[in-house]
């Protein structure tokens, strides 16, 4: 006699059915992914990224990506210290074409 190589019994399916959502839930991501951290930064002190120049009423409190600046309402509008945070990030020099 011969022993099946699958056990198709009922304790059999359970534990497949465990396997799989163990499996599905290891794909999850616990956190936002595709958000760099300057950018969590950014929105941790109530900031909000903008391309290239912050609003009139807005100061600049650091860099989110490339040419994007983390801009937050002024302390006075907004009563919570806003620490400067300096990036190591340089954006690349581009070419001048002659």
């Amino acid at each position: 006699m011969s022993m099946p190589l699958f056990s198709t019994g009922r304790s059999a399916m359970r534990l497949h059915v465990f396997l799989f959502t163990l499996l599905f839930l290891t794909l999850l991501s616990p956190v936002r992914s595709g958000m760099a951290s300057a950018e969590n930064h950014c929105l941790n002190l109530s900031g909000i990224c903008r391309r290239d120049i912050c609003k009139i009423t807005e100061d600049q409190t650091g860099a989110c990506k490339g040419r994007w600046k983390c801009c937050r309402s002024w302390w006075i509008l907004v009563p919570i210290p806003t620490p400067l945070i300096y990036s190591d990030y340089q954006a690349p020099l581009k070419h001048k074409l002659k």
